[in-house]
């Protein structure tokens, strides 16, 4: 049974997210995160297990704001490529410490990095709205969620292979050629080095762009790739060690 000290006001709560106390009003009102009762003097309580396990559902945050723009924890969004980089290092120096993690470790933060790079490179000077990227992972869980809502995979290639024609051709050009969304450039072997780590390693990938969502896991040289049910602009990616 929940004890008093379990319970957090809105302040506490808006520190633990990094986000204001404005921003958890209007979560409350929208749905999104209601407090879990209210003081006898009207003040809004949170359960405290309840906004770690909110924090803790990585995939669900990133889905969220590339589907609806929803506003983020601060820790999880990056600005610009600088502060990528700066928690990708942060990264690496965490899973480095872990033995069971020490012949993949730098591949995980290649990966990562290679993904998080593409959205800040491909939509240079053109985000439709929100710049920057959603970052996050979760050592326990073994995960590793990136997200932009940039302009997507298919308008990325277009501009250099226009006789593309859906999500689901797109992102298999982009993990099987070689070439370039960031013309006139002529290189682009990012996300077939991506695919290649992946199918050598303990590591399985699930990225998503448009309507489209690709698979990837060790040991598999089939690109699995489906239609959803829901497409979005932008790139959604979630790797799994």
């Amino acid at each position: 049974m929940a004890e008093e000290k379990d319970f957090i006001t809105i302040g506490e709560a808006a520190e633990i997210l990094g986000v204001s106390i404005d921003t958890l009003r209007r979560w409350d009102k929208s749905g999104r995160l209601s407090p879990t009762k209210t003081s006898e003097a009207g003040y809004r309580l949170y359960y405290k297990p309840q906004i770690e396990l909110f924090l803790n559902d990585l995939f669900g945050l990133a889905k969220d704001w590339v589907l609806k723009g929803t506003e983020l924890p601060s820790k999880f969004y990056c600005s610009n490529s600088a502060v990528f980089q700066t928690r990708l290092t942060h990264m690496q120096d965490v899973l480095i410490t872990m033995p069971q993690l020490r012949s993949i470790f730098s591949l995980l933060v290649a990966v990562a990095g290679e993904i998080g790079n593409n959205s800040f490179d491909h939509n240079l000077g053109i985000w439709p709205d929100i710049a920057g990227i959603f970052f996050a992972y979760d050592i326990n869980k073994r995960n590793i969620v990136l997200a932009d809502r940039g302009v997507g995979v298919l308008a990325t290639l277009k501009r250099i292979k226009p006789e593309l024609n859906n999500d689901e051709e797109a992102l298999r050009v982009a993990f099987t050629e070689i070439l370039s969304g960031r013309s006139p450039e002529s290189r682009g072997n990012g996300l077939k080095f991506v695919r290649k780590i992946v199918s050598e390693n303990p590591i399985s990938l699930l990225f998503q762009t448009g309507n489209a969502e690709l698979e990837l896991a060790k040991d598999s040289d089939v690109l699995n790739i489906k239609t959803l049910p829901e497409p979005f602009r932008g790139c959604l990616a979630l790797i799994s060690f």
